[in-house]
């Protein structure tokens, strides 16, 4: 096919999909009631800082808690070696959040961390609580840590293997 033919073609589509849009239909936002209902109910972060467990996480056993308390540690490692935003980036993305209302992660690194933190703590804090194996979350995130993240300990109730 020929360029002009393809471009036509891609215009056309583009066109029709414009069209095809309900007069009046708005996509529903996070804060839409029906958005609200599909939402993990409870947990979160405080207004300290302190996060607490979704009513879904609290319900995991002691296999998806490890699982993912593993990818948080993975996730914890990556970001450590990334490099820092530019001080143009971080204006530019909270310029945006003013208007539209979106989130401000990875702006700002340090308090990324400290709710990343926050997260794996408690999850940690959970896997105990089921008397689950738990990490060792210093040495886990100590630089220059690249081995697979494990559970340290014995399993007491649960029969956890690993």
């Amino acid at each position: 096919m020929r360029r002009s033919t393809l471009l036509w073609l891609g215009l056309s589509l583009a066109l029709a999909g414009c069209a095809a849009a309900m007069p009046g239909y708005v996509p529903p936002t996070p804060k839409s009631e029906k958005m609200k209902a599909a939402a993990p109910k409870g947990g979160g972060f405080d207004e300290t800082g302190t996060y607490s467990l979704t009513d879904q996480e609290q319900k995991l056993d002691c296999k998806h808690l490890t699982g993912g308390v593993t990818i948080k540690i993975l996730q914890m490692r990556e970001a450590g070696e990334r490099a820092k935003p530019s001080d143009a980036a971080k204006m530019a993305q909270e310029t945006v959040k003013k208007f539209k209302n979106s989130t401000t992660y990875g702006a700002d690194m340090d308090a990324d961390y400290k709710r990343d933190r926050a997260r794996l703590e408690t999850m940690n804090k959970e896997l105990a609580a089921k008397n689950c194996r738990t990490f060792d979350i210093e040495a886990e995130l100590a630089p220059g840590n690249t081995a697979v993240p494990q559970p340290i300990g014995e399993a007491k109730a649960n029969g956890q293997k690993r």
